[in-house]
């Protein structure tokens, strides 16, 4: 073997050893949209529920002045003009009103209105906290990777004392004030038929919240504290969707806490379901749907659900969060297809969930950087919520007789290892 022969196999060899440890690092690369969205039907082809019909969606965003604070929010509606059933969307800490959209998109096209809400001040509450960068370096000892994970630390720490402030009791009574004003100015748009407020049905209302955003739900719906909570005969829910919701273990009694809970709720967590702000735990979650009285009281648990893919933002696990208001500003005129099964390009369908069609990128999520995402399991955990949470919403505002049954019996089949179900 001659010198130069020894060279090129030297840089060949140089070149692997390179590319290996770059995929070991680096891990498997981001799936296409398409097989993001592949994903996620085909799990819920397998045996999962999706909505009856299938809307184009369109959304508008406003902020409106109150009291001196700008409030955000945000409509999403069927295309076609209708009446459709209202879901009042109040998102987590940190989040702008366009927070949330896997859920929200996927409501709206199931044939729901959703109106969003969220004071401004309440979505940049996170933005003075440190954020926290991949290190540039791949060695476990560099200099990069330490401060990383010493900025983590701190992160979390403002993340705790931020969080506790805003959870607080009196903040609380702020918010249920902020959502009854844009309430009444939904309910005047709507009988004004202003753009696509027109499209709410106001007879058939539901509230859903995510994180400080499933506080607030739950407060407005019966759950008890200290103080007097701002109240309306003007606003009465027929259901609620909480999205890891807040018990706080620090106020005392939780078996009397929930006792005046007497509409359906949907409560859904995650056995990873651990907050930034320390608030609860996963264990505790389940704590409003264990000691509410029963009747169409349902509790979703996924095994591998964490509390960032329950914001609806991303399913990627274990990512560093960052405030909505880095997200990319998308347009919202998105296309309904199939009733969220084999693929989204289907007019129809049956309802076993074995549909045929195109796939698209348009439910495909992007991580609040704009960017697309991976991660395998979240695509069921993803399913999960997309079919229970749209078959509860059709037996309770439609009475849909093939949603009830597929709760009621099918769901826990399908559902298999990835969540469990439990219905009282």
């Amino acid at each position: 073997m001659n010198k130069m022969t020894s060279y090129f196999l030297a840089i060949t060899y140089s070149l692997l050893i390179t590319s290996f440890m770059t995929a070991c690092f680096m891990g498997p690369s981001p799936l296409t949209p398409e097989q993001q969205s592949a994903k996620i039907n085909e799990s819920i082809a397998k045996g999962g529920y999706s909505a009856v019909l299938n809307y184009d969606i369109e959304s508008s965003t406003e902020t409106w002045q109150h009291d001196d604070q700008g409030i955000q929010i945000t409509m999403l509606a069927p295309v076609t003009p209708g009446n459709y059933p209202l879901i009042v969307y109040l998102p987590g800490l940190g989040e702008s009103a366009d927070a949330g959209k896997l859920w929200r998109v996927a409501w709206a096209k199931a044939g729901y209105s959703v109106f969003s809400v969220q004071p401004v001040t309440l979505g940049e509450a996170l933005k003075g906290t440190p954020k926290v960068t991949p290190a540039k370096s791949s060695s476990w000892f560099s200099k990069e990777y330490d401060n990383s994970a010493a900025l983590k630390d701190v992160r979390n720490s403002d993340l705790r004392y931020v969080g506790h402030q805003y959870f607080s009791q009196e903040q609380l009574s702020k918010r249920i004030n902020n959502v009854l004003w844009a309430y009444a100015q939904l309910k005047q748009r709507t009988q004004n038929k202003t753009g696509l407020f027109a499209r709410a049905d106001l007879a058939r209302v539901i509230i859903a919240g995510y994180d400080i955003g499933a506080q607030t739900a739950a407060a407005m719906i019966g759950e008890t504290y200290d103080i007097a909570l701002p109240s309306t005969t003007e606003f009465r829910p027929l259901a609620a969707i909480l999205l890891s919701p807040t018990v706080d273990m620090a106020l005392g009694d939780i078996t009397t806490r929930y006792q005046n809970i007497y509409i359906p709720i949907l409560a859904v967590t995650g056995a990873e379901d651990d907050d930034p702000s320390a608030i609860s735990t996963p264990f505790a979650r389940t704590a409003i749907w264990e000691y509410a009285p029963p009747g169409n009281k349902c509790l979703l648990v996924l095994k591998k659900g964490n509390h960032q893919l329950l914001s609806g933002d991303t399913l990627i696990q274990n990512q560093d969060p960052k405030s909505t208001q880095e997200s990319s500003e998308e347009t919202e005129s998105m296309h309904s297809r199939s009733r969220f099964t084999n693929a989204y390009g289907s007019g129809g369908g049956s309802r076993s969930g074995t549909h045929g069609g195109n796939t698209t990128n348009e439910m495909a999520p992007k991580s609040r950087d704009g960017s697309k995402l991976n991660g395998n399991q979240n695509y069921t955990q993803v399913a999960v919520v997309y079919s229970v949470s749209i078959a509860f919403l059709d037996h309770i505002c439609k009475n849909d007789n093939v949603a009830h049954t597929w709760l009621s019996d099918k769901a826990n089949q399908w559902l298999n290892k990835s969540a469990t179900l439990k219905i009282k």
